[in-house]
């Protein structure tokens, strides 16, 4: 594959687009492509992928001068066989590896620990459409029905914060995805850990990755595509970039959180 001569780094950035947000960058040489026209045409714009170990191409990273974001687990139960991919990839093409979070899965908290030790690591806490599929993974226990979702709450949540500090306090780099639950404005994590600066986050789906192949579990994404069919739009709006609701703080959790700090 021919290597793309675009650089990664420049201090004119001003913004950073997260790519396919709502499906997955499957790393073809028709998405790698089109993504090089896209840098071409926002140089102040720095791109970054995002995808996950079931990538097939996924080794193509290495030939490439975008950072990516790689989820660990996208299935929740981890598959080590999937996550040793990850040594096939260069470390400084790598933003940060994504874990998905239930409580409970000793083997996720494994996970952290190895990849932790090679570079970044951010928890996305697992949140459930329905009791059903929560009930196929945890327990009600953990989780409370907030803003259309199953969110952790209550002791379960407060396990995970001290976890990830008690990680980081040993010099791991350890975080939480939206941890004030102050959407990705209040969080800066993908700009920071991409850029090393925080500036304004967008998302792009490109056309040539199309509708995302994979069926993990409460997918949020497809949860919203579902959405956008019974109103009779398009599941996806591709090759625009542009801010989702969590981006732009516009989500009724993000509201609940604002207005609660607010008081305070």
């Amino acid at each position: 594959m021919k290597t793309s001569k675009i650089h990664l780094q420049s201090p004119e950035y001003t913004e950073v687009v997260r790519v396919a947000v709502n499906n997955n960058f499957n790393c073809t040489p028709e998405e790698w492509e089109q993504l090089d026209c896209f840098a071409k045409m926002y140089p102040t714009k720095s791109f970054f992928i995002n995808c996950n170990v079931k990538t097939e191409l996924l080794e193509t990273i290495n030939d490439q001068p975008y950072m990516a974001v790689i989820t660990a687990n996208p299935d929740l139960v981890v598959n080590w066989e999937l996550v040793n991919k990850l040594s096939t990839i260069e470390p400084s093409k790598v933003a940060f590896t994504r874990v998905k979070w239930v409580p409970g899965y000793i083997d996720q908290q494994e996970l952290i620990n190895d990849l932790s030790l090679e570079g970044p690591v951010v928890i996305t806490l697992q949140r459930w459409n329905s009791k059903s599929s929560l009930l196929k993974y945890s327990s009600l226990e953990h989780y409370k029905f907030e803003c259309n979702r199953f969110r952790l709450h209550d002791k379960a949540l407060t396990e995970v914060h001290k976890y990830a500090r008690e990680l980081i306090a040993s010099g791991r780099p350890v975080y939480i995805c939206d941890q004030n639950n102050l959407g990705c404005g209040g969080c800066g994590l993908c700009s920071r850990l991409t850029l090393g600066k925080v500036v304004r986050l967008s998302s792009l789906n490109l056309s040539t990755s199309g509708e995302c192949s994979f069926e993990c579990p409460d997918c949020y994404a497809k949860a919203m595509q579902n959405f956008q069919r019974a109103l009779g739009h398009r599941p996806i709006v591709y090759d625009t970039i542009k801010q989702n609701a969590k981006q732009a703080g516009q989500t009724e959790h993000i509201k609940k959180a604002k207005a609660t700090k607010a008081k305070k």
